[in-house]
């Protein structure tokens, strides 16, 4: 991250923020606000930074809630959506900062979502990379439901790593067991991910066993890398705040905030671009699907990525291009 000046910031609901500001940059044109997602931190995007910069646009990028330097809050009720959007128009205030790119990997992804949905005067398109657009969901089903309904959909039960995030115990296997989760993220086995995360106790066994007998991917053998994110990750503390996204949402948190969306904002007006991941099992690009038949993304542009879910390090070339393109061809850069 060091083409970025690094900031911090204490919100009014008496919450610390680190965050990363590019110092160039047209003040005039919006900025890219980029919004990683578990288990990472706002150093997620550091190969895609100098592809970005060529937009001659500011570069805003935060450590969100639980990570990096960010508070750890282990509270679920902290996590409404609704109040950490607010927590990032404080920052953007605060850096004068009025129109917004929103880009989203995993659980950022979602979050960049609701943040256009809350906020959409501050939005001038969004970026969602592998994971679809979810709409508000106003009743939260329990979730075995929620998994009988993805066999139901996929053929298999998508979301039974819920169970072992939102488990009382995953903070401290997680902690006890930081090269087996490097793996269990990395791994390059046949449709791991799909497997490690969709099969129902299949991580919890994994890390349990402390297991490392799965190759990793090349960017995952990079052990810089690893340790930078190892360092982020020490403790039960850093992971039981993290699961708090998973406990939010689970939980019916999530869903309770989302009764405050008008549904006439259910439909994405604002130009949307999509970055799928063919490698990735738990979110396969067909589930993009669903939001596009419901006509929720009349301004969708559509792109595909042949690597796994963490396509910000395996691909960042690629998916920055991509990203570039979009952003000049909606006119708001030169």
């Amino acid at each position: 991250m060091d083409s970025l000046q690094e900031k911090h910031i204490d919100v009014k609901r008496g919450l610390h923020y680190r965050y990363y500001i590019s110092e160039a940059g047209d003040t005039s044109k919006p900025t890219l606000l980029l919004l990683h997602g578990w288990p990472d931190s706002a150093h997620l995007w550091h190969r895609m930074l100098p592809d970005l910069a060529k937009l001659n646009l500011k570069i805003l990028a935060p450590d969100l809630l639980a990570y990096g330097g960010s508070s750890k809050p282990t509270d679920p009720a902290l996590y409404d959506h609704r109040l950490m959007s607010a927590d990032i128009l404080e920052i953007l205030d605060s850096e004068k900062i009025d129109k917004v790119i929103p880009i989203g990997h995993d659980f950022g992804c979602w979050f960049t979502a609701k943040f256009h949905l809350l906020h959409p005067e501050r939005c001038v398109a969004t970026v969602h990379i592998g994971i679809a657009y979810m709409p508000p969901i106003t009743e939260m089903p329990s979730l075995e439901d929620l998994n009988a309904m993805m066999v139901q959909l996929y053929g298999y039960p998508r979301y039974s790593y819920f169970h072992f995030f939102t488990a009382d115990d995953a903070p401290e296997l997680f902690a006890a067991n930081l090269e087996s989760a490097w793996h269990v993220l990395h791994g390059d086995g046949e449709d791991w991910v799909k497997y490690i995360f969709c099969t129902p106790d299949g991580m919890r066994d994994w890390v349990t066993a402390g297991r490392t007998d799965v190759p990793l991917r090349a960017y995952a053998k990079d052990e810089k890398l690893k340790r930078e994110w190892m360092a982020l990750m020490p403790t039960a503390k850093e992971w039981e705040a993290s699961f708090c996204w998973y406990r939010a949402f689970a939980g019916g948190i999530q869903a309770e905030a989302d009764k405050a969306i008008p549904v006439e904002r259910y439909k994405l007006e604002l130009p949307v671009l999509a970055v799928m991941c063919k490698g990735d099992g738990v979110n396969p690009p067909n589930t993009l699907d669903g939001p596009k038949e419901a006509g929720l993304l009349p301004n969708l542009t559509e792109d595909l990525l042949e690597g796994g879910h963490w396509c910000p390090y395996e691909e960042p070339e690629k998916l920055s291009k991509m990203i570039v393109d979009f952003v000049r061809e909606q006119g708001f850069a030169g």
